[in-house]
């Protein structure tokens, strides 16, 4: 193994992470022309560039923290409202310029919040749950800094970023990314499993082009 050349490429990637959160979040103005100017839209879409400029140099845990409190500010609304569809996964865009959403929503606009800060794709995943005491099927935001330890779990329903072990209101069905669905074991190992067919993620992909928030 040239370690030589592993140590180069870590520096390489940690001055190029560095240099990319030194600078300044705005809009794609492709997006701004999407938006009235001065309508509460785009108020909410300055605030949260703002927010964003406002933690992207603190530590990984703030801003969990942080993001979890922000996204969930904005309102729970059904898909039939907003969309008149049964099931639709919104862009970040759309989750904020339509001032909410359900709790897909919730998981992608903080997915995509927190991998704008720096935190890494491959950590964060859309997690199926179910809801034991309601018994409801819900989707909240599982994010795994260490292997040996349970992921993280941002929720639209709870204002603390806990680790899945500890949230006792929940039972984990499976777990996904771009890389891969998975199962957790024990609450600590990933076992990939056969992918499951989800429409209105691939539905979402397809839509989800052009980036939203970009730096300079």
């Amino acid at each position: 193994m040239n370690f030589k050349f592993i140590y180069k490429v870590s520096i390489i990637l940690f001055l190029l992470t560095s240099f990319l959160l030194s600078g300044e979040f705005y809009v794609n103005p492709y997006y701004l022309h999407k938006i009235k100017k001065d309508s509460r839209s785009y108020r909410i879409i300055e605030d949260y560039v703002r927010f964003l400029n406002s933690i992207k140099n603190k530590d990984y845990k703030t801003k969990l923290t942080r993001v979890n409190s922000y996204i969930n500010q904005l309102n729970s609304h059904y898909d039939a409202y907003t969309y008149n569809k049964d099931e639709y996964w919104a862009t970040p865009f759309e989750f904020l310029s339509n001032q909410g959403g359900d709790c897909e929503d919730y998981v992608i606009a903080k997915m995509y919040s927190l991998e704008r800060l720096g935190i890494s794709k491959k950590k964060m995943y859309l997690s199926a749950v179910k809801e034991k005491y309601i018994g409801g099927d819900h989707m909240v935001l599982s994010v795994s800094f260490d292997d040996n330890k349970p992921p993280l779990v941002l929720d639209n329903l709870s204002t603390k970023v806990l680790p899945i072990d500890k949230r006792v209101d929940l039972k984990l069905i499976f777990m996904f990314n771009e890389y891969g669905f998975y199962n957790l074991i024990n609450y600590n190992k990933l076992i990939e499993r056969k992918k499951i067919d989800i429409q209105s993620y691939e539905n979402f992909k397809h839509r989800f082009t052009a980036d939203f928030i970009i730096i300079r």
